[in-house]
C-alpha cells in the first residue's frame, strides 16, 4: 500500500474591507488554483490539481485549512502569496502554519479559533448579551466542524 505524504496549510483571509470573508470554500480554491496557473503555468496546475483540496473554511473568523501533496507544497505556498482578490475584493492570503500531519493541523486550526473568539469578545467588551452568545455559538460551530472534518 502506498502512503501518500501531505502538507496541509491554515491560512487567514486578511480582507481590506474589514468583511467577513466570501462564503464558499470555492472560491477560496479557485482563486489559489488560478495563481498556481499564472505562475508555475500548465505543469503546476497539472500538479497541483489532483490533491489541492480546502479541508476546513470558517468564513466567519478568515480561517481555512487546505491540502496538497508534500511534493507540491512550495509551488502552492509561493502561489498562495499572489492571492490579491476574492470575490472582486482586495484579499491578503496569509499562511500561519504549515503541517505535516491533520493532527498538528487541526490543534493550530483551533487555537486560531480560540484566538478570534478572544480577541473578538476583549475589542468589545459592551456587546450586548445576544451578540455574545451569537459569537460564541458561531464559535462552537465552528470548532464542532473542525472535529467532524477529516483533513
Amino acid at each position: 500500500m502506498v502512503h501518500h505524504k501531505n502538507r496541509f496549510f491554515t491560512l487567514r483571509a486578511e480582507l481590506g474591507d474589514g468583511r467577513a470573508m466570501p462564503s464558499s470554500a470555492q472560491t477560496v480554491i479557485a482563486q489559489i488554483r488560478s495563481s498556481v496557473l499564472d505562475l508555475h503555468g500548465d505543469y503546476g496546475a497539472g500538479c497541483t490539481m489532483p490533491s489541492l483540496s480546502v479541508r476546513f473554511f470558517d468564513p466567519s473568523s478568515s480561517i481555512c485549512a487546505i491540502r496538497v501533496d508534500r511534493e507540491f507544497a512550495e509551488m502552492v505556498r509561493t502561489s498562495i502569496a499572489l492571492v490579491t482578490q476574492l470575490d472582486k475584493r482586495e484579499v491578503r492570503l496569509r499562511v500561519l502554519h504549515m503541517a505535516g500531519n491533520m493532527r498538528s493541523c487541526k490543534a493550530v486550526v483551533r487555537r486560531q479559533l480560540d484566538r478570534h473568539l478572544r480577541a473578538r469578545l476583549a475589542s468589545k467588551s459592551a456587546l450586548p448579551v445576544r451578540k455574545r452568545e451569537e459569537a460564541l455559538h458561531a464559535h462552537q460551530e465552528a470548532v464542532s466542524e473542525l472535529d467532524r472534518t477529516q483533513l
